[in-house]
């Protein structure tokens, strides 16, 4: 509708018009008297007219305008005008006064705007609806949706998987659908409708493990229009939680395995590497204990490579090979002029450089006493105070310790404190012998052996009997005396195959003449005993050797000998 549309005095000539109708981009204006009454309409069409007829520009327009009008009040709803067979409607207010002019070309393009935008509506409703069954469809949980009235709305797919049949309960009331959950489902239903707040019950079936969740869906004065029901099948999330951790701990045994800072074989290294690399990403302190040359510097550069500072310093003090009057300067530093000798510079200590990174304390059971209360306030404090400096220096490290001594012992003989013990031992890792992971000796020795081989572009090989003496070897000094021992044959044999006789006279022990003790602790009949040694040497020899004739060797028996002693035992040997 054209609202207050511009007007002509019926005195006005046709050339106003002209100029009426340029000027504002019309093509009709009703015609008024002096109070404002419409008398008539002149449209172009019937200005064109008059003009052809004759008339001239200068003719009045109430000579030529269209008296035949057709009036409507402003509150006349659409459907009574729509069919009427008219071009235009004058349209006047409760006062009779015009307010608008309506053509069938208005009315048109409002039917044809409603139905666009009615479109539109439809078209963003449907996608809606679309958005919105794709998300319940998207639900891990099985899904039912129904309205306050208890009628079923919906259901998605997960639901027919978890109840095994395809019978859709869509439409239906929630008191009267047929399934194992029936009852648990009027029951968070009712809760819900009651309560407006969330309900949620455990449900054990004969085969599974559920849990019924409703949930509300509120309207402007928070009352319930829709109730949003999940069934969650515990029992397969069950098994997910099975094998997710199940393949974390194959993928903790390949990221151990892939470690190239450890060459090891056995069950035992197994585990360790897998605390290694679970205590790295922590920032807790580790206590490294192990016999000497078992390799604590080679764990502790691993923790500290594999975890969030491994872009900050590696330091590492050795409080067993420093003076014990240097050994607090090494470790806190000192200012100028702290004492005669100093640096006139003054100096950081190991801690301070360690900042952002991670310091190691080796050998720290040799820490003298008094030194040990001092590390033990920069620990729990984590600052420390220069040698003669008066303002302390703010730390950020991670400590490691390592020892190959015995911490509580030291404790009982007074040389060590017992709150530094608990302060350090957070996390303790005992790194085993090498004699106690004697499946680790021969790919220690052969990386050795390829090591030193590049090293000295050399090919040496070991013969089979050097590998089975390397094997029975007790390694007092470990894998540093292996590692020693290695090199020292690659550089001294003469040949490519280094033979046994090149080893060193202690491999050639008679292994039956090493004392051993076996440890009673209760009386029982000889032949009991008897037979439970020879079960115990039987299975611990089969598991080192492999095969019934390298065991047999071991134990000074035929294969044969030993595999009937085996059978009368009741023990199972398969190669």
């Amino acid at each position: 509708m054209l609202e207050n549309p511009k007007t002509l005095h019926y005195t006005n000539t046709l050339n106003d018009a002209v100029k009426l109708y340029k000027q504002n981009n019309v093509n009709c204006a009703p015609v008024m008297d002096d109070e404002k009454n419409v008398l008539g309409i002149l449209t172009v069409f019937r200005l064109i007219d008059a003009v052809r007829a004759g008339a001239d520009f200068n003719e009045p327009v109430d000579q030529v305008m269209d008296k035949n009008l057709h009036i409507v009040d402003e509150d006349t709803s659409f459907s009574e005008i729509s069919n009427k067979p008219i071009d235009r409607l004058i349209i006047l207010n409760n006062q009779k006064r015009l307010t608008g002019v309506l053509t069938k070309i208005d009315l048109i393009n409002k039917v044809h705007n409603a139905l666009i935008n009615t479109e539109v509506e439809l078209s963003e409703t449907t996608e809606v609806n679309k958005e919105l069954r794709s998300i319940i469809e998207a639900f891990y949980d099985a899904v039912i949706v129904v309205d306050n009235h208890g009628l079923v709305l919906m259901v998605n797919n997960k639901y027919f998987r978890l109840q095994g049949h395809a019978k859709d309960i869509s439409g239906e009331h929630v008191d009267n659908i047929d399934i194992d959950e029936h009852d648990k489902i009027i029951q968070v239903y009712h809760d819900v409708i009651k309560s407006g707040k969330v309900s949620s019950i455990k449900y054990q079936s004969e085969q599974s493990e559920l849990v019924l969740t409703a949930s509300p869906v509120l309207d402007e004065n928070n009352h319930p229009i829709r109730v949003i029901i999940t069934i969650r099948d515990l029992t397969e999330l069950n098994k997910l939680k099975l094998q997710s951790e199940k393949a974390f701990q194959e993928l903790n045994s390949l990221r151990a395995k892939e470690q190239k800072d450890f060459i090891y074989k056995s069950n035992k290294m197994v585990h360790l590497v897998n605390k290694v690399l679970r205590v790295s990403r922590v920032d807790s302190t580790v206590l490294i204990t192990g016999e000497s040359g078992v390799g604590k510097e080679v764990i502790a550069k691993s923790i500290h490579r594999n975890s969030y500072r491994s872009e900050g310093p590696f330091i590492q003090i050795n409080c067993g090979a420093i003076p014990e009057h240097l050994i607090e300067s090494e470790l806190f530093g000192y200012e100028k002029g702290a004492f005669t000798g100093a640096n006139k510079e003054g100096k950081p200590g190991m801690m301070e450089l360690a900042n952002g990174g991670t310091l190691l304390l080796d050998e720290v059971g040799d820490l003298p006493l008094n030194l040990q209360v001092k590390l033990l306030r920069a620990l729990q404090e984590q600052e420390i105070f220069r040698i003669g400096g008066r303002y302390p220096i703010k730390l950020d490290i991670r400590i490691l310790a390592a020892t190959n001594k015995d911490l509580s012992q030291l404790i009982k003989e007074n040389k060590f404190r017992e709150d530094l013990f608990y302060r350090l031992n957070v996390v303790p890792i005992h790194i085993p012998s090498l004699r106690e992971r004697w499946e680790d000796i021969l790919p220690l020795a052969m990386y050795n052996l390829d090591k030193f081989n590049h090293k000295y572009n050399m090919t040496k090989t070991f013969s089979s009997e050097v590998c089975r003496l390397f094997e029975k070897y007790s390694w007092p000094g470990n894998v540093r005396e292996l590692s020693n021992q290695v090199e020292r044959l690659v550089i001294m044999s003469d040949s490519n195959v280094i033979e046994a006789n090149q080893l060193p006279d202690n491999f050639f022990i008679d292994e039956q003449k090493i004392p051993f003790k076996i440890k009673v602790d209760k009386i029982v009949p000889l032949k009991d005993a008897r037979e439970a040694l020879e079960m115990e040497l039987i299975n611990l020899a089969f598991k080192k050797y492999g095969s019934l004739r390298s065991a047999g060797e071991a134990l000074g028996v035929a294969h044969s000998t030993l595999l009937r002693k085996a059978r009368s035992l009741g023990i199972s040997l398969q190669e």
